[in-house]
C-alpha cells in the first residue's frame, strides 16, 4: 500500500486554506523540508489531487508554480502512487510465494 496523505491535499481548499498561494506555500514548505531531509535519507512525498478542485483555474496556478518549483531540484521523482508501487515490487520483492505475479 502506497501512503495517501490528507495533509498534502487539495481537499483543503474550503476547509483550512481558502487561496492558490496559501495551498502552494503550505506544500511548497512540506517538500523543501522532506527534500532537505531527503540529503541523508530518501523521502516519499504524496499530494492527493482531485481535478474538481484544482482543476479550477484559480487553484491550478497554485499547482504549476508548485511543479515548477519541485523541478528546480535535483534528484525528484514526480510520478503517480501506481508507479511507485510497481517500483517498490520490483526493487524490493516480497519472498513469499504468489505476492508479486
Amino acid at each position: 500500500m502506497v501512503p495517501y496523505s490528507v495533509t498534502n491535499n487539495d481537499g483543503q481548499f474550503g476547509a483550512s486554506i481558502g487561496t492558490s498561494d496559501q495551498w502552494f506555500s503550505f506544500v511548497r514548505d512540506a517538500f523543501d523540508m522532506l527534500y532537505k531531509e531527503g540529503a541523508t535519507q530518501p523521502k516519499m512525498m504524496s499530494i492527493g489531487l482531485h481535478m474538481r478542485l484544482i482543476g479550477h483555474p484559480a487553484r491550478a496556478v497554485g499547482l504549476q508554480r508548485l511543479l515548477d518549483h519541485i523541478q528546480k531540484h535535483e534528484g525528484v521523482w514526480v510520478t503517480r502512487r501506481l508507479d511507485i508501487a510497481r517500483h517498490w515490487i520490483k526493487t524490493h520483492p516480497y519472498p513469499g510465494k504468489g505476492l508479486n505475479e
